[in-house]
């Protein structure tokens, strides 16, 4: 993980996502948690476990979004975190003009990588002020015929 710009971001990064998600350095591979909406008519947000391998998790965050009057999840940000050094990074964030990643196929950064990192700190420190939490969400129990 390249993350030498600025150590203290990605660090506050990390501790965001670590108060948001239940025992964080420990997920496994298809973790999934849920925070609801604190009010009605506000969104509902989805996080889950796309990759682990060795120490570096990969979580993908959603949100609902109306499509047709049904509300939908939507993608919204990916982050690659690493548990050993305690530090996070986003990878790739979709709002309702852009998909934008932060580092391109041949691992060029971004020029706004770390303004993008800014918004999705910030993010989740209103999530946190809010005191929307995830919660894990039970796989579903699989039965034999």
């Amino acid at each position: 993980m390249t993350m030498t710009m600025n150590p203290n971001l990605f660090h506050r990064l990390y501790q965001r996502l670590s108060d948001l998600v239940p025992d964080l350095a420990n997920v496994t591979l298809g973790s999934t948690f849920f925070a609801p909406p604190r009010i009605a008519g506000d969104m509902s947000i989805y996080c889950s476990v796309s990759s682990v391998q060795d120490g570096v998790i990969e979580l993908e965050m959603a949100h609902d979004q109306v499509v047709k009057g049904e509300e939908q999840p939507a993608p919204w940000m990916v982050f690659r975190v690493d548990v050993a050094n305690q530090q996070a990074e986003l990878l790739a964030v979709q709002d309702e003009w852009r998909y934008e990643v932060v580092y391109s196929e041949d691992n060029r950064a971004n020029p706004r990588r770390i303004p993008m990192n800014l918004f999705a700190v910030n993010w989740l420190t209103i999530m946190l002020n809010l005191h929307s939490v995830f919660q894990p969400v039970a796989a579903p129990a699989l039965t034999l015929a």
